[in-house]
């Protein structure tokens, strides 16, 4: 009985310190990541906003960049974000907790996201999602060392550039019109943006309020992650709560929903609860 007592605590302690090396190694992958990201966002000086940078956008689009920079605001070049966010995977499944934090390009496309998802004391998971240099990757690693899902791919490239294109909210100097980002009016209130990064383009209509602030973001062009496997679906960004950091104006609350023909699926609540900006 002693000897199988000792064995188990042998086996225990190994798994433990097996576990804590992977997680430590997969924390040191994720800040190679966001290190490598920094390092390919372009030094490139730009000119300050001003109302000639806007001229030839949709009208919509002006009103928007107008209330949210300032008249001479630097070039962003990049964003470190901190988020804290309920999300849950199915309509009937249970919320859980997520705080994240995050580096975004304003310049060429990029992010990496590291986040931890909390669902009792007993069970958590980490995720690392990242589109850098045309290519997307993810992971999702339980107590931080087991891997259960990897994504990469077309379909995860197509996701990860509108998840992109949809939080430049946050790093708005990028919503100028680059040889990657072009918008076309629709109306008054309306303009569609599309990203295009070597063979991965996507599209979504941005949808402004009477505050000239984006209100709602509408794409086709996101894959859902099903049990079936990858799957088209309408999906909405919902941008509320607006406040000024630095002098720019920034949406602090984001909420997920996805379009299905059985109804809307309302998935993720995301809060920023700290920017800091790097200017060219």
């Amino acid at each position: 009985m002693e000897k199988l007592l000792y064995i188990l605590i042998g086996s225990g302690t190994t798994l433990l310190v097996l576990m804590l090396s992977s997680s430590v190694i997969s924390r040191i992958f994720v800040a190679r990541s966001k290190r490598k990201l920094i390092r390919t966002i372009s030094n490139d000086k730009l000119p300050a906003f001003s109302a000639e940078s806007t001229r030839g956008l949709p009208a919509p689009v002006q009103r928007y960049l107008h209330h949210v920079l300032r008249d001479g605001q630097p070039a962003l070049r990049y964003a470190e974000l901190k988020q804290k966010a309920t999300f849950r995977h199915r309509p009937n499944s249970p919320w859980f907790k997520v705080t994240a934090n995050e580096v975004i390009s304003g310049m060429e496309p990029g992010w990496v996201w590291d986040a931890m998802l909390v669902h009792n004391a007993a069970w958590w998971r980490t995720a690392k999602l990242s589109y850098v240099q045309g290519a997307a990757h993810g992971h999702i690693k339980l107590y931080g060392a087991f891997t259960l899902q990897e994504f990469e791919g077309p379909e995860t490239d197509a996701s990860m550039l509108f998840r992109l294109l949809s939080e430049l909210v946050w790093i708005p100097t990028a919503f100028l019109p680059t040889k990657t980002l072009r918008w076309e009016s629709v109306d008054e209130a309306t303009a569609r943006a599309t990203i295009t990064d070597g063979q991965t383009r996507v599209s979504a209509l941005f949808h402004f309020n009477e505050r000239n602030e984006i209100e709602r973001i509408v794409t086709t062009d996101k894959y859902r992650d099903h049990k079936s496997g990858f799957e088209h679906a309408q999906f909405t960004m919902l941008c509320s709560q607006y406040q000024e950091f630095e002098g720019v104006k920034i949406p602090t609350q984001v909420d997920f929903i996805w379009n299905l023909q059985s109804g809307d699926f309302d998935y993720g609540h995301f809060t920023l609860t700290s920017v800091a900006y790097y200017y060219i």
